[in-house]
């Protein structure tokens, strides 16, 4: 498999998730604060009946900003959300499921290669997006689709950025959960253990098993430390994660082995897909260079672009490039 074919595979499995935000460890449901005015204020300048195209939409968020100011101010927008991943936000979102009625989402479609006609759309949105992208492919295409006069943002990963620092904290959370502790490996040998003691006897005889002790010793030092730095940490969500999924699929031995362990082989996959997603993440963070590098490429483009600004949550933590521009 190749790398980008690995890394689809990643955004595949996180999507599936249900998460509306790529930074689910820094926000809570969809994106609040200034983050949210910014992309309102962006909407808000477009006439009635516009078409809006959000690339790598993920499963929707700033679509999701756009159709809750058409309804809000009767503009009626043709909104379309497109993402190379596999996304299927109307049966995996579990949060503001009514934002998402009336949004065209296009599953598998690239920003390098879209479906749609020439100058088609009036304006073009992308938060943590165009940095996954063909960065090259993805402006001849937008440039392509973007109608005279049409309109883009972008916020761009910033190295130094609140998002990047959460994610380096979250990577080494997994360490944690996976090199230091290995606790999903003291779980399955525990479950496995527990599993296949079926008759009364067979139970009774695990109180005095050494093997037994040993495992339950092992998986019990693994949960503390979790738990313990799960309370120290300023991001304990992926900590708590792997207790909660540890715990159901504990739970489980009771149905029997087979499900506690597919069940635990489940929460091990949904956390290691989240950990690779955060490394592809680290490395679509932008320097300065890397803006002024993609700035020039639109200019070149066509698009008369506005001085790039480091962008601030509730004039705060560092998010992200703020990129405008608007096609000649």
């Amino acid at each position: 498999m190749t790398d980008r074919h690995a890394e689809q595979e990643r955004w595949n499995r996180y999507w599936e998730h249900g998460f509306v935000t790529s930074c689910s460890g820094a926000f809570a449901g969809n994106y609040e604060g200034t983050l949210k005015t910014a992309w309102e204020d962006f909407f808000a300048e477009l006439p009635a009946g516009a078409r809006i195209l959000d690339i790598c939409t993920g499963n929707g968020a700033i679509a999701m900003i756009a159709n809750q100011l058409a309804r809000a101010r009767d503009l009626d927008f043709e909104i379309h959300a497109i993402d190379s991943a596999i996304i299927r936000p109307l049966e995996t979102v579990r949060e503001d499921r009514d934002l998402l009625e009336g949004i065209r989402f296009h599953s598998q479609t690239a920003a390098e290669a879209t479906p749609f006609a020439d100058r088609y759309f009036n304006a073009i949105s992308g938060q943590y997006a165009f940095e996954y992208t063909d960065e090259s492919g993805c402006i001849r295409e937008l440039a392509r689709i973007a109608a005279p006069g049409c309109r883009m943002q972008l916020i761009i990963h910033h190295q130094g950025s609140l998002v990047i620092e959460t994610s380096k904290e979250e990577l080494r959370n997994g360490d944690l959960v996976f090199a230091e502790t290995r606790i999903f490996d003291a779980a399955k040998a525990m479950i496995e253990l527990v599993g296949n003691a079926r008759s009364p006897a067979q139970k009774q005889a695990l109180a005095h098993n050494p093997e037994a002790e040993s495992r339950r010793l092992e998986l019990n030092q693994a949960a503390e430390r979790l738990s313990q730095a799960a309370q120290t940490s300023p991001h304990p969500e992926l900590l708590q994660l792997a207790l909660d999924r540890i715990a159901s699929a504990y739970r489980a031995v009771a149905t029997g082995p087979d499900t506690a362990l597919a069940r635990l082989e489940a929460g091990r996959q949904e956390i290691q897909a989240n950990l690779d997603r955060l490394q592809d993440l680290m490395a679509a963070s932008r320097s300065p260079e890397d803006i002024r590098r993609i700035t020039a490429a639109l200019a070149a483009a066509g698009f008369d672009t506005q001085h790039p600004e480091e962008f601030r949550h509730d004039n705060g933590p560092l998010m992200g490039w703020l990129v405008q521009a608007q096609l000649s």
